[in-house]
Parts: structure tokens; C-alpha cells; sequence
């Protein structure tokens, strides 16, 4: 599902969006040593203002959810993963934010020592295309956490 190159896109567009954001910080940064030398209290408050703004703002917008996502990929492609074999049971409809990345969830149905079903919860990513499976289906499901790295068909 995933490869190396999709880390190394999101590394890059994590370095755009940090250089679009340092710009006018940059700036800012500039007007803010002007008002200091020239001793304007309001206008180094103002412009100290707005530069906490577009850093708080511009992370938690533009960043902090590419961030999130790098953490995913790092983890399904680099992490320890484990494998299983189960029984597909759904797709959920609705979308949940775990740690920053929206996923779908997906329900296997899994059997224990004594041969009793369990259900057992794993995210899907919500950017990939859902994967159609006919229930009952048996998937060779790779995950870290309860991170998918891969599901196939057994």
C-alpha cells in the first residue's frame, strides 16, 4: 500500500509548507528589530503578535497534519510489523482522527486458541481507495499497532 517514495513526498512538501510559513516570519522577524531600534512599543507588539499567529497557526494548519501522517508511514514501512490471517467482516462508514491521520476502520473476524470468533479493529487509511472484499473473505492483513501496512487477499 505504501512505498518509500510517498515518506520522501511528504518530507518534501513538509520542507515547502516550513519555507512557505519562514517567509513572511522572516519578515516579520525584520519589521520587529525595526520597531525595537526605533523604539515603537506598539508596532513591535503588533508585529510580535502576528508572528506568534502565522508560527501557531501556520504548524497547526499546514504541518502538524503532514507531520502526523510522515509518523504513519514512517511506522507501517520502518516500524515493527506483525501478519495475520482473518476473516474480512466490514469497512466502517464513518471516519475517525487517531493521532492526527484520518482513518476508516476495518473489521476482521479472528479465532482464538479454543476456536471462538473475536472481532479485532484495524485502520485503514481514509486517503488510499477502499480495497472491496466480500464478507467472509479470508485477508493476509500486515499492521504495526493497529496500523494497516497492507491487506491482501488470502
Amino acid at each position: 500500500m505504501y512505498t518509500e517514495q510517498d515518506l520522501t513526498i511528504i518530507r518534501s512538501q513538509i520542507k515547502k509548507r516550513w519555507l512557505i510559513i519562514a517567509i513572511p516570519c522572516a519578515l516579520l522577524l525584520a519589521l520587529i528589530i525595526v520597531f525595537v531600534i526605533r523604539r515603537s512599543e506598539l508596532l513591535t507588539d503588533v508585529a510580535t503578535l502576528l508572528l506568534g499567529v502565522i508560527l501557531i497557526a501556520g504548524y497547526d494548519l499546514f504541518i502538524k497534519p503532514l507531520r502526523c501522517y510522515k509518523t504513519h508511514l514512517n511506522n507501517v514501512l520502518h516500524g515493527i510489523t506483525h501478519e495475520l490471517e482473518a476473516e474480512y467482516s466490514n469497512f466502517s462508514e464513518d471516519t475517525s482522527m487517531v493521532d492526527g491521520v484520518v482513518y476508516k476502520t476495518l473489521t476482521v473476524i479472528c479465532y482464538d486458541e479454543k476456536n471462538k470468533p473475536y472481532d479485532r479493529m484495524f485502520y485503514y487509511d481514509n486517503e488510499l481507495p477502499l480495497p472491496v472484499f466480500t464478507p467472509g473473505q479470508m485477508l493476509k492483513i500486515v499492521y504495526h499497532d493497529h496500523e494497516l501496512a497492507s491487506v491482501t487477499p488470502a
